[in-house]
């Protein structure tokens, strides 16, 4: 039975060619393909009542030759084509793949029945005669058949699992919504596809079938089915009870096939991505599959496709190298590549899928390119021009990176080119040269990328004419198109050669001089154009009204530019066109399309046209938009995106609603159309955080206490849940809020850590978008954990650091102390850092202080010279904790800097002493006595202590005739001197004692005098060391020097400069007494230390007998308890006072502070401190010896009027003051002021019971709300930790340290709505809420929404429809239902109003007339409600829009179209009363059925309804059942072939009529002047289906008990009133027909309608009235037709058609 069907198929396969090709157009061709198909599908349900085993496949149309269709055996030989059909554009390949033969594109029919034979098939269910059939579906299906097999294998019933849902998911489909999976092949119905719970795809089988079998190997068709895709896979299935044995069978049954062994397993593949970066320039092995190409054993490799194009190949090593003739180009080619390779291991075991996203990298490769314009290059120069003078400038290009670009000049030696700027100049001086008929000079000059591997030259040559040269054009040619309706002076857009806009353009080569270009355009070589100009602007200006028929299609013309300056002038020449008086019009006055967000630059929206005009002009279309631009294609405007779409981008004037609105218009005419772009919004954005990473809390805190808040947003509104990155079993986090918690308490805390690091993830739910991927966003957090209790560091031993030193001298950076503070805190609380204050200038510290290991390491700052410092070294470090907040504590304490023997004494006087004339010289006579006094010098040293101690000596004593005192220096007669020259010249050296002696030396003079030499000083008297106190004050008097002699002056020499004062003496003689002087204090000895040393000059006699001799007084200075002790601690210069601090709620004996005074006296018994308050006070108290302050009570700072306490303070040397007029010790006193510091110990609160704010419903993400500020009676200080969160509000934020309330969501649907926030405040001990009301205004109006465009195929073509057809359906989303909206329909086709109308209130859409087989497209919009209320713009009415597509299908009168247009039959048979008598109604739509269904009826039943009775003898049931059955079926199949032919035949001689009856119409054959929009035939009988309808004898042939549940196809009326008449009240026909024909006459609703036609109805807007020819009064006369002349061109051309031909008659 099969053949005999499958025979069928292909005589009408054959008839559907031979028809193919004798129909010459297309529409004829798809009337008849129409046909064929519904013949083709009436056999194939026959086929499928006897149970024939069809597959039916899709092939995409985008298929190319040898993709694979379906799979038949496992080689060649086991299958083959039956029949014709191995012609017929498929193949079978050596493996038992059915093959294209040739591209899907090609094939001419979409139905193509294909029979297989098959031989000893290795597959148990293929059966010996298998059919497919293929249908051939557009490209945008996404249809495909997997080349690769997936092998399972199914033991002892248990299901087969062949991948996961991810690995057969194929490429592009991740994003489908919808996956289902379902087999195809014989014997597919025993099996059935599941996905478990791992989403593993598993094959599973009936338990009764094949349960007696031990082995079987089934193959079958796995299809994979999405929203968007259709994919095939070739499924091998082996079945059997024993694995061994099933893998033995299967090894046979392959070797007799001569194929490969395969291994039998489950197979799941393994899924890999890579990335992978090849320079362009790569021609070899670009990379290979595998990480480690040594493990290659015995694997396979197979390149399953590369996207977006298929230039890779791969070789058994898998290495991927192009194939032959392609190249990767990264300038003009594609940048990424796509490329999935399979990797089979030995045996086909383990299955390897890798995703390669192969990125290609630019490489220097690309030569340059010179972009100079016009071409060629043309230039001038001057005879006179002076030698260097640029006369062109080259320019030149090249798009690789790193590229670097040299001009070279290619042999001339007139001109010179600049190798970096390409500016060719020239060479020499062309003085003499004649330039009146112009010279031309040909430079070649090339341009080379020298950072090119290989050398990249490129080549050109610029002609300089010496002298002038006309204008030169941008383009070789220009043309242009004229409309025949054009305006007079009416400007038309020039074209270039290449057909691009381009206004006429010249280079003037005289414009140096002054020289400007003017454009003529002439008709011949002497006379300009009288029918155009160039415009201004450059653009081609039509002069008169141009008329085709009457001025000829084509100008053949010529634009001159003529040089103002030189007369030179250019021809070029311009070509216009006239064309046909066409206007365009766009197919849609408005163009919607809904498109992700996610779409790339330059991926098509939608395409705009105009419709069909009547010449061949293609227009070009623009848009007025940033956004989108317009590829012109072939009359047709692609809109493509121009730039990144963003559905969270801001609204501004084109982008509203989340929908782009622009305009695209008709290059040259004033012809819009409105494009509207709906974005639809795609899970790109990943959620933000907006929260702190980092906490701090107290280790008192409670379990399940809050730690911190983590907030994140989603763009895209999605819904955010938190987790951790991990476990932590210390820290929990709420899912949907992200309030992190601690799960234990904080005393059961770790000692040993006082932080914790954890990452939180958010991760959106997807919940905004139907599209993208999830994103999950990760936030480190941080979470201190501190003391509840802060106590402040503590130095070990502040008062040992007292003795601190350092050596002058010493390099910066020498260490001079460690210190070292601890902290009773744990962990980060507990750790302390240090700073130094060590100022003497304000400018420079003295010392630095470096953390190491714990301690304070203080070095120097400076090099210090202890001879030039004034003031003691203050040092202040400070030791600060890390608490919350930080306390520190203060150090101070005094550095002295330790004398080194860095100075050597230096001599009062003598020859090296600045301001002295020569040597010091002394005098004594030669009959001196020994020991006699013959020179007093001395040397100073400013060095202390030993280093200054000063021992004298000779070094050069010429005959030992003097000594010299090594203590004082006094030099004196060492032996007789009667022998002694007149003048002895000795060398002095004075030495201090330091441990490295230092030294100076000084030469003196010694005149031994013949004559006696009296000495002045008295030998006790002469240079003395003498001790003086540092009390000493001003005046007082310090030594009496009495002489035996009259002294005539006293003077005090420094530097061999005398006077009567120096910065410390004064010296005089008294009147009473000339024989003394007196020495007097001449100021304060209080800062002096160590020595003073002072030279005294004594005079006796006057004028040229006045002598002098000097003597050096050594004052040892003598130290007293006259200094009070200094405080050294720090001091706050603007309040004058020391600060401490101490926290509120210490205990008793908290310490304060660390007090410091200094005495400057050097006695321990002057310089010893003690300390004491100077009043009881009753706060703090003062540790006598150690300086400690410390606490007496415990303070509430709260409680306190102010925060600060003063305290005075007394430091006391305890020794007799050695100051003049004081008594008791030294004193000195200071006012410390000690801060009572703020502990976190109140609770925060608020100054409101609760807030409110409004915001907008449009307000975007982070849009400020308001702020709301916690108040705390706590310091500021301690509560600026305070953290602000608001809970699990989806649609609000805060920022958590200032208070900020921000935007967190999509407000858009809670408008007039008070959103109530629960505000929290918590400062890391207390915490408190207060509700915060956030009122959302209505201030924006949202566009109506569509659900998409509406694409509808369920309408039947030629058929009236009573009810709506559709409803076209949009939401508000600013209202609840109901909302009133109103629907309109908005159309380019002029045919749409005559057969389509909506109801404005629920968007039912109504047939007003048949639809004919073709498409309908038109537009719907749909306007939200304007309240009178609304007086703001942003709430004014809002409209939206829709497309609606129909595509009627071509069913016959007893079906009906489904969704997808495939017609389906009427289901008559579910009322149950058609068939009596218990017989089985049965659908029949084939075209010719009566009815649309039969009866089978029981025996003993006859007629068509089964209620006639019919006597059936016995014999003729037996005879004929079982031989005769086959001769029935074949009966019925030849009359159903007979009516097709019948029915095609009818056809084509109705199409013969009318295209006759058509052409007699109008005298006017010319198509251009036939404008008839709908032509309806009045001489024609009946009115279609619906006329059959009412005429069907079925219906009043019903018997009388059948009336009430008979279904009457119904028609389009002009009533709603239904038609009661459904038969014959009394059974007689008669009655019943003369009861219809009074219904006709009184109700010209009810069927049937015979010739009744409705003209009345020729839709709205028409200047013209009504047209129809039943209302007219005319008597058939002859009629004037001119008066339509008045109603516009359409109607004159009518006027015009009618008025030819009543004159033909």
């Amino acid at each position: 039975m099969d053949r005999i069907l499958f025979f069928f198929d292909v005589c009408l396969y054959g008839i559907f060619n031979i028809l193919s090709v004798k129909e010459n157009k297309t529409k004829g061709r798809n009337k008849m393909a129409a046909i064929m198909r519904l013949a083709l599908g009436v056999l194939m349900v026959f086929s499928d009542c006897v149970g024939s085993n069809i597959i039916e496949l899709n092939v995409s149309k985008a298929a190319k030759k040898g993709d694979m269709v379906a799979k038949c055996g496992c080689s060649d030989l086991d299958c083959s084509f039956s029949g014709a059909f191995d012609s017929q554009g498929f193949d079978i390949s050596k493996s038992g793949n059915i093959i294209l033969a040739k591209d899907a594109v090609s094939f001419e029919q979409e139905t193509l029945p294909v029979l297989v034979k098959t031989k000893d098939s290795c597959y148990t269910n293929m059966a010996a005669e298998q059919k497919f059939i293929i249908h051939i579906v557009d490209s945008s299906n996404s249809v495909s058949m997997s080349s690769p097999i997936l092998h399972s294998s199914m033991l002892n019933d248990f299901p087969a699992l062949v991948g996961t849902v991810e690995s057969l998911t194929p490429p592009g489909g991740e994003t489908d919504q919808y996956k289902s999976f379902y087999l195809l092949g014989p014997l597919s119905e025993h099996f059935k596809v599941k996905i478990n719970s791992a989403n593993e795809v598993e094959i599973l089988k009936e338990p009764s079938f094949l349960n007696s079998e031990t082995f079987s190997t089934f193959l079958f068709i796995l299809v994979f089915k999405s929203e968007h895709q259709t994919y095939y896979y070739n499924a091998e299935l082996f079945i059997g009870s024993d694995i061994e044995d099933s893998e033995d069978r299967y090894i046979s049954v392959q070797e007799s096939h001569d194929v490969m062994k395969r291994q039998i397993s489950t197979v799941v593949p393994r899924n890999v991505a890579k990335n992978i970066s090849v320079y362009e320039n790569n021609t070899g092995v670009l990379f290979n599959i595998l990480d480690n190409p040594s493990q290659n054993n015995g694997m396979s490799f197979e390149i399953l496709d590369a996207l977006p194009e298929d230039i890779f190949q791969i070789d058994a090593d898998g290495n991927v190298t192009l194939k032959d003739g392609a190249r990767l180009d990264y300038d003009k080619g594609h940048r990424v590549y796509t490329i999935r390779i399979e990797v089979k291991s030995e045996l086909g075991g383990q299955v390897t899928r890798y995703t390669v996203h192969l990125k290609v990298l630019d490489s220097n490769d690309e030569f340059p390119v010179f972009v100079n314009e016009p071409s060629p290059f043309l230039s001038t120069v001057r005879s006179n021009a002076p030698l260097r003078t640029t006369v062109y400038i080259l320019s030149a290009s090249d798009p690789d990176p790193g590229s670097s670009l040299r001009f070279y000049n290619n042999g001339s030696l007139d001109f010179d080119v600049d190798e970096n700027t390409g500016n060719i100049m020239t060479a020499r001086i062309f003085n003499g040269v004649n330039d009146t008929d112009g010279t031309d000079y040909v430079i070649t000059v090339y341009v080379s990328d020298i950072a090119a591997p290989v050398l990249q030259t490129t080549e050109v040559t610029v002609t300089v004419r010496m002298g002038r040269r006309g204008p030169q054009f941008f383009s070789s040619s220009y043309s242009a198109n004229v409309r025949d309706d054009n305006e007079i002076n009416q400007i038309f857009p020039l074209l270039d050669s290449n057909g691009d806009n381009s206004p006429v353009q010249t280079l003037n080569f005289q414009a140096d001089s002054g020289g400007t270009t003017t454009y003529s355009v002439y008709s011949s070589t002497s006379a300009t154009s009288d029918k155009f100009d160039i415009s201004p602007d450059g653009n081609l200006r039509v002069l008169s009204k141009l008329l085709l028929g009457v001025d000829p299609p084509q100008y053949s013309l010529y634009i001159q530019a003529q040089d103002s300056f030189s007369g030179l002038s250019t021809n070029v020449d311009l070509t216009v066109h006239l064309l046909k008086n066409y206007k365009p019009m766009f197919t849609l006055p408005v163009y919607t399309q809904t498109v992700l967000e996610s779409l790339k630059v330059n991926d098509s929206v939608l395409t705009v046209e105009t419709m069909g005009n009547n010449g061949t002009q293609n227009f070009n279309y623009s848009v007025d938009s940033s956004v989108f631009w317009v590829e012109n294609s072939n009359g047709k405007g692609i809109i493509r995106v121009r730039s990144q779409l963003d559905y969270e981008a801001a609204s501004d004037a084109y982008y509203q609603d989340h929908s782009y609105t622009f305009h695209v218009t008709v290059d040259g005419y004033n012809i819009t159309s409105l494009v509207v772009v709906y974005i639809q919004n795609v899970n790109d954005e990943a959620p933000t955080f907006t929260s702190s990473s980092e906490s701090t809390i107290q280790d008192t805190i409670d379990s399940g206490r809050t730690v911190m808040n983590v907030k994140a947003i989603d763009k895209d509104g999605d819904k955010v849940t938190y987790r951790f990155l991990g476990s932590s079993s210390i820290f929990s986090i709420d899912q949907t809020s992200g309030k992190i918690t601690i799960s234990i308490p904080g005393s059961q805390l770790p000692d040993n850590q006082d932080s914790y690091e954890l990452i939180v993830a958010a991760q959106d739910d997807g919940s905004c978008c139907e599209y993208g991927t999830a994103h999950t966003t990760m936030l480190p957090i941080k979470i201190n954990i501190v003391d509840s209790k802060n106590f402040k560091p503590q130095f070990v031993d502040c008062r040992s650091y007292y003795n601190a030193s350092i050596l002058e001298e010493e390099h910066r950076g020498t260490v001079v102390l460690t210190v070292s503070a601890t902290d009773r805190n744990k962990g980060e609380n507990g750790v302390v850092d240090y700073t130094i204050l060590s100022f003497r200038d304000n400018l420079r510290q003295d010392f630095t202080i470096e953390k190491i290991n714990g301690s304070g390491v203080i070095k120097s700052n400076v090099k210090f010279d202890r001879e030039t410092l004034k003031d003691i070294l203050k040092v202040t470090v400070i030791a600060t904790d890390h608490g919350q907040p930080p306390l520190s504590s203060e150090c101070s304490f005094i550095v002295d800097v330790i004398d080194i023997n860095d100075n050597a004494p230096v001599f009062l006087s003598g020859e090296n002493v600045q301001g002295c004339q020569g040597r010091d010289e002394g005098r004594v006579s030669r009959d001196s006595s020994v020991s006699d006094v013959a020179l007093n010098i001395r040397a100073f040293d400013i060095d202390s202590g030993e280093n200054a101690e000063v021992v004298y000596s000779l070094v050069d004593n010429p005959g030992n005739y003097f000594n010299i005192m090594t203590k004082t220096g006094m030099i004196i007669v060492n032996q007789n001197l009667s022998d002694a020259p007149e003048r002895v010249s000795l060398q002095v050296v004075a030495s201090d004692k330091g441990e490295i002696p230092q030294n100076s030396t000084t030469f003196v003079d010694i005149v031994v005098s013949n004559s006696s030499v009296t000495k002045i000083w008295p030998s006790g008297k002469n240079n003395p060391d003498q001790i003086i106190d540092d009390n000493t004050r001003t005046d007082a008097l310090i030594n009496t020097v009495s002489f035996g002699t009259t002294i005539t002056g006293a003077r005090l020499i420094v530097k061999c400069q005398s006077s009567e004062m120096t910065d410390k003496f004064k010296i005089s003689v008294p009147a009473s007494d000339n024989r003394k002087f007196e020495l007097h204090a001449a100021g304060d000895f209080d800062d002096e230390k160590d020595t003073k040393v002072v030279q005294i000059r004594v005079y006796t006699g006057q004028g040229n007998d006045q002598k002098y001799e000097d003597s050096y007084f050594l004052f040892q200075i003598n130290d007293t308890n006259n200094k009070a002790p200094i405080f050294v601690n720090r001091e706050n210069p603007s309040i004058g006072k020391i600060e401490f601090s101490v926290q509120e709620e210490q205990a008793v004996g908290e310490e304060v502070g660390i007090l410091l005074a200094h005495d400057g006296d050097s006695n321990p018994l002057f310089n010893k401190v003690s300390y004491r308050t100077r009043f009881n006070d009753t706060n703090f108290k003062v540790d006598e010896s150690s300086g400690v302050v410390s606490t007496l009570i415990e303070f509430d700072r709260e409680n306190l009027t102010t925060d600060t306490v003063d305290l005075q303070v007394i430091a006391e040397d305890g020794y007799p003051s050695s100051i003049p007029g004081q008594t008791g010790p030294n004193t000195g006193s200071k006012v410390v002021q000690i801060t009572i510091e703020d502990i976190n110990d109140n609770p925060p609160y608020f100054a409101n019971s609760f807030y409110f704010f409004t915001v907008p419903e449009n307000a975007p993400v982070y849009q400020h709300v308001g702020t709301i500020k916690a108040l705390d009676k706590d310091d500021e200080k301690t509560s600026k930790y305070t953290k602000y969160s608001v809970g699990e509000s989806r649609y609000f934020g805060v920022n958590e340290n200032t208070g900020d309330i921000f935007v967190a969501g999509i407000l858009f649907g809670q408008a007039n709505t008070n959103i109530t926030v629960m505000f929290t405040a918590d400062d890391g001990k207390y915490s408190a809420s207060v509700n915060v009301y956030i009122g959302v205004q209505k201030t924006y109006n949202r566009r109506p929404e569509f659900s998409g465009n509406y694409d509808i195929k369920s309408i039947v073509a030629n058929r009236n429809y009573n009810e709506s057809l559709f409803q076209v359906k949009a939401n508000d989303p600013d209202c609840g239902n109901p909302c009133h909206l109103t629907y309109d329909i908005i159309w380019g086709d002029p045919v749409i109003p005559r057969v389509f109308r909506i109801d404005q209130s629920t968007g039912e859409v109504f047939l007003l007339a048949p639809l004919e087989s073709r498409p309908y497209v038109f537009s719907v919009k749909v306007t939200d409600s304007s309240s009178g209320g609304r007086k703001k713009r942003s709430l004014a009415a809002k409209d939206a829009y829709t497309t609606v597509t129909i595509n009627p299908a071509a069913c016959n009168t007893h079906q009906e179209a489904n969704a997808a247009g495939t017609c389906e039959c009427i289901d008559y048979c579910k009322n149950t009363a058609l068939c009596h008598n218990g017989g089985t109604c049965q659908l029949n739509c084939t075209d010719g059925s009566e009815r649309g269904y039969s009866c089978q009826c029981p025996s003993g039943y006859g007629d068509w309804d089964c209620s006639e009775v019919v006597v059936v003898t016995s014999s003729s049931i037996t005879n004929n059942e079982d031989d005769n059955t086959w001769l029935i079926v074949l009966l019925v199949c030849l009359a159903a072939l007979i009516a097709v032919v019948i029915l095609i035949v009818a056809f084509l001689v109705m199409r013969r009529k009318r295209m006759d009856k058509d052409k007699s119409m109008f005298a006017y054959d010319n198509d251009d002047y036939d404008i008839r929009e709908d032509v309806m035939d009045y001489d024609e009988d009946g009115a279609g289906e619906d006329d059959y309808a009412g005429y069907d004898i079925s219906v009043i042939r019903k018997p009388v008990n059948a009336r009430e549940g008979t279904i009457i196809p119904k028609s389009r009326t002009t009533s709603d009133k239904p038609n009661t008449s459904s038969g014959p009240s009394t059974g007689h026909l008669g009655d019943f027909i003369n009861e219809r024909l009074g219904d006709a006459e009184g109700e010209s609703g009810a069927p049937p309608y015979d010739t009744l036609h409705e003209f009345m109805y020729e839709g709205e807007g028409s200047l013209a009235g009504s047209l129809s020819s039943i209302n007219t009064s005319s008597s058939g006369g002859s009629q004037d037709y001119e008066y339509l002349q008045e109603w516009g061109p359409k109607f004159a051309k009518l006027a015009d058609m009618y008025n030819t031909y009543e004159d033909s008659d």
